[in-house]
C-alpha cells in the first residue's frame, strides 16, 4: 500500500516539475522500480525461515506470493490504472494529440 501511495506521489511530483503526463508516468515507474523491488525482496528472504516450519509454513507461502503478487501489480498495474483513470495519452512534441495508426488501403 505505501508502495502505491508514493508511486503515485511521485507522478504527482514529475508533473509538477513539468513533464509531459505520460513522460512523469513512465520516469516515475523507473524511478520508484528499484526501490519497491529491493523492499519486495527483503519481506520475501525474510519469510523463507518460516516455510520450514509446520504450524507457520503455510503462511509464510502464502505471504512470499502475496507480496511477489503486489510488487507486480505496483509496478505494472498501477501506471497503468493510473493513466487510465487520469486518461493520460500519448502525446506528439507539439501537444497535440497523436493520431491511431490507419490501415493502408490495398490495391485491387
Amino acid at each position: 500500500m505505501r508502495n502505491t501511495l508514493i508511486l503515485s506521489g511521485q507522478i504527482r511530483d514529475n508533473e509538477k516539475d513539468g513533464l509531459a503526463p505520460l513522460d512523469a508516468v513512465g520516469k516515475a515507474t523507473v524511478k520508484r522500480a528499484r526501490p519497491v523491488i529491493l523492499t519486495a525482496l527483503a519481506a520475501m528472504l525474510a519469510f523463507i525461515p518460516l516455510t520450514h516450519s509446520v504450524f507457520w509454513g503455510t503462511l509464510a507461502y502464502t505471504l512470499i506470493g502475496g507480496t511477489f503478487a503486489v510488487m507486480i501489480l505496483t509496478l505494472v498495474f498501477l501506471p497503468a490504472l493510473y493513466a487510465i483513470w487520469f486518461k493520460i495519452r500519448p502525446t506528439a512534441g507539439d501537444g497535440k494529440a497523436v493520431p491511431a495508426m490507419e490501415p493502408e488501403p490495398v490495391a485491387a
